[in-house]
Formats: structure tokens, sequence, C-alpha cells
């Protein structure tokens, strides 16, 4: 059984369309590795950059780490603001009221 050529009026064989298949084949795997590899030098970038960089918290933000009540606090002060206003708002500095 003979396929039509796809360049032309040649004719291919079952054996030469196995050899275009496994050809095709070839490329898309390698073309997957090529992917893979590229991410994979990607994520090392990342991970060496993020090793040299440190991020600390601001001293006036202490309280986040000492008080989980603060953060929802600040959260729902800001959503609040927002509703009422209409306009963006950047938290500062948050302290905490005398009781």
């Amino acid at each position: 059984m003979n396929v039509l050529g796809v360049w032309g009026d040649k004719e291919v064989g079952i054996g030469d369309a196995f050899l275009i298949a496994l050809i095709a084949i070839v490329i898309v795997f390698l073309t997957l590795l090529i992917i893979i590899g590229a991410t994979f030098l990607f994520q090392k970038g990342i991970d060496v950059v993020q090793k040299h960089t440190t991020i600390s918290p601001r001293p006036e933000n202490k309280i986040l780490e000492k008080d989980e009540d603060a953060v929802v606090a600040v959260l729902v002060a800001t959503i609040e603001f927002h509703k009422a206003t209409g306009k963006d708002c950047r938290v500062v500095k948050i302290e905490r009221a005398e009781d």
C-alpha cells in the first residue's frame, strides 16, 4: 500500500511513512526537552536571586507578627474605606489603640 507524498506526485511507501512519523515524533520530544531545560534553568536563576534577596518587614509593622487580629482589622478597614470613598488606599503604619 502506498501513500501519496506531500511534496509532489512521488509515492511514499509504508516504511517511508513510518520513518517520517518517527522523525516528527523525535522533533516533538526534542522540542519538549528544550522547553523543560529552559524552564529548569529559569527556575534555578530565580532560586539564586531569591537566595541573595532578603525582605525584612518594616519595623513599624511588627504588630502584624504578634497579633493576627490586627491583620484582619487592617483588611476590613481598607475594604470599608474603599467602599465608602471609591478610592484606593495604602497602609503606611499600624498602631494599636489603647482599649
